[in-house]
């Protein structure tokens, strides 16, 4: 590969680790706004398209020098992810109240 196209490669690479970076500053930083949560989500996968383009190209070139790079964006960027949907998705439980045991059930019964 020319090295100066590998520089390229690189740069525009991490032209994606920037932006997931600053999201992930986001989403750890407090309790932002959904809207603001919403909006930034929608920008993730522009991220991961720009980082995998630039990522695959240099892989089919040198394949195991650049896989380790590409384990840990994927790493950063699910975490991120999943953080993202904690938020918009947050998972509710049912309220305990309501739910019998099985000894309590066995009594009424």
């Amino acid at each position: 590969m020319d090295p100066a196209r590998r520089v390229q490669l690189i740069k525009r690479r991490a032209v994606a680790k920037v932006p997931l970076a600053r999201l992930q500053n986001f989403i750890e930083r407090g309790d932002p706004k959904i809207n603001d949560i919403q909006v930034k989500y929608n920008k993730l996968p522009d991220i991961f398209i720009i980082y995998e383009s630039a990522q695959d190209e240099l892989e089919c070139l040198h394949q195991a020098h650049y896989t380790l790079d590409r384990e840990e964006f994927e790493i950063q960027y699910y975490q991120v992810e999943a953080k993202f949907n904690e938020h918009l998705h947050p998972l509710v439980e049912p309220p305990r109240s309501r739910q019998l045991t099985t000894k309590q059930f066995a009594r009424k019964h």
